[in-house]
């Protein structure tokens, strides 16, 4: 099975390891959710961006709720901010 981290473009590496930092510094925090949807986004979006994986991700991340869609929304808008 090939590394995850291998099929992510580097121009979204930096990314990545800014919100993993993130991730450390929230556990046990109210924004812990966040971070935690933020880069799970990012790490899903840099995987599938420019593909139908991709739009399906951001469709369903446009009805979703709470502080964890938030953060995962947000992961995602920044990957197409990324991508421009």
């Amino acid at each position: 099975m090939p590394n995850p981290s291998s099929l992510i473009p580097d121009r979204f590496a930096a990314l990545i390891s800014a919100a993993e930092i993130e991730v450390a510094k929230a556990k046990g925090s109210a924004a812990a959710h966040f971070f935690t949807g933020y880069l799970d986004g990012l790490e899903a979006g840099a995987a599938t961006f420019g593909s139908a994986a991709f739009d399906l991700l951001d469709s369903d991340a446009e009805d979703a709720v709470g502080s964890y869609s938030k953060g995962f929304r947000t992961g995602l808008e920044n990957i197409e901010f990324a991508s421009a």
